[in-house]
């Protein structure tokens, strides 16, 4: 079974509003409620339900272009980030920890919402990271030790293609919460 990792960029108002209706974060990933069922001895004697189903939804999903998939590389990216294989100090742990928890469990923990605050403090961490930063906690026997969800390479060429490449995955995440501290907005981290 996989854990993934979504992150997800919400304005403050949609923040508050989760607040409010916490149980709804499925909404914001796409998921649908799905209509009542009619009972047995309804659809025996032929009656149909008193109201068409409406759904009552309390949000819009969130659109690919306010979306960052992590996938598979959330737990290595937090352990050379953390040095932890579960939550971490803040920020560095800010994958595992940190934010709010809202709605119920969808696979590995609740969603957790961080503010605008939480969300400028994660991009101003991700700022101080680096291609050597990375290369010198990716130890393999640390990564394997720590039983991280990665097949991590002890083979130079290869550990260093894997670096290189959780660079990239790494420039693309701080771009990303670059972009939502600036526009003011938070962000929802899914593990699942």
């Amino acid at each position: 079974m996989s854990m993934l990792c979504n992150l997800y960029r919400i304005t403050p108002e949609q923040a508050t509003r989760l607040k409010a209706f916490p149980d709804a974060v499925g909404e914001l990933f796409g998921e649908t409620t799905p209509p009542p069922k009619v009972s047995l001895l309804s659809k025996f004697f032929g009656k149909s339900p008193k109201e068409p189903f409406q759904s009552e939804r309390k949000f819009e999903p969130i659109g690919e272009s306010d979306t960052f998939e992590l996938n598979q590389a959330w737990h290595i990216l937090h352990f050379l980030f953390s040095g932890c294989d579960e939550e971490g100090d803040w920020p560095a742990g800010f994958l595992m920890s940190g934010g709010d928890e809202v709605g119920p469990d969808l696979g590995y923990g609740p969603t957790r919402l961080f503010s605008p605050t939480l969300s400028q403090a994660a991009a101003t961490f991700l700022d101080t990271q680096s291609l050597q930063t990375l290369d010198a906690a990716y130890v393999t026997e640390k990564i394997e030790a720590a039983e991280i969800y990665w097949q991590a390479a002890s083979e130079p060429t290869e550990r260093q293609r894997q670096v290189e490449e959780l660079w990239g995955v790494v420039r693309e995440l701080r771009a990303f919460f670059e972009s939502t501290a600036i526009s003011g907005n938070a962000t929802l981290i899914s593990i699942y």
